[in-house]
């Protein structure tokens, strides 16, 4: 299967997209702040996924799926920094939430997908 096939992936893009446009409104002087580590953790999502998936199964892969879980927390932390320093406002966060919230559940479930196969291989 093609990385591009997988919900997962396209859905940690989206969000990575989404907040890259959100971050363009923050102040010029967060540019290598907030933003900076925003973006960072953010891109790191998609990312660790595609390391996984470009494993067969196994602990490797269980590594970067927590990676990728670890970054989806530090990018949902980010963004509730950057709603109480009013550089996004409620609405914002909520939406952005709502995306950061459908990434954790397909997420969860790679991980959950990932692990049975994991124990299915070793036990064949």
């Amino acid at each position: 299967m093609k990385i591009t096939e997988l919900e997962v992936w396209k859905a940690g893009l989206d969000l990575s997209k989404s907040v890259f446009d959100l971050s363009e409104k923050f102040p010029a002087n967060e540019s290598n702040g907030l933003s900076f580590q925003l973006r960072r953790a953010v891109t790191y999502i998609p990312s660790n996924i595609a390391a996984a998936a470009s494993r067969k199964y196994g602990k490797e892969s269980l590594k970067y799926l927590s990676k990728a879980k670890a970054f989806l927390y530090e990018t949902e932390t980010l963004l509730y920094l950057a709603e109480k320093l009013r550089y996004i406002n409620e609405q914002e966060l909520e939406e952005i939430i709502e995306s950061l919230d459908t990434s954790r559940r397909l997420l969860f479930g790679f991980i959950k997908y990932y692990k049975r196969s994991s124990s299915s291989t070793q036990a064949g």
